[in-house]
């Protein structure tokens, strides 16, 4: 989940999570998750998560914003602790 206002180098930083939950953790390939527009993806079924690979963040860092979106507002925990529960408690970027 990337929230707010954008900064430079969020794809870096979601493509080096990735590649660390691959390369470090052994996570299997199209368990790392990225939820789009910010928390409200959470509840958006329409826009479903990101599934996020070695191959397809590799050259995410060479673009700007960010690859998920962004979203400024708030955030209900106990929807996003039920929408993550539905989504298999994969590996959500966040």
């Amino acid at each position: 989940v990337t929230c707010g206002g954008l900064c430079p180098g969020l794809n870096n930083v979601i493509r080096e999570i990735t590649m660390e939950a691959h390369a470090t953790y052994g996570v299997q390939e199209g368990k790392v998750l990225g939820i789009r527009n910010g928390f409200r993806g959470f509840s958006d079924k329409s826009s479903p998560p990101m599934v996020l690979t070695p191959d397809s963040v590799e050259n995410i860092h060479d673009v700007g914003g960010t690859v998920l979106g962004s979203a400024r507002g708030g955030f209900d925990a106990g929807m996003i602790i039920d929408r993550t529960e539905e989504l298999g408690n994969q590996y959500a970027l966040h």
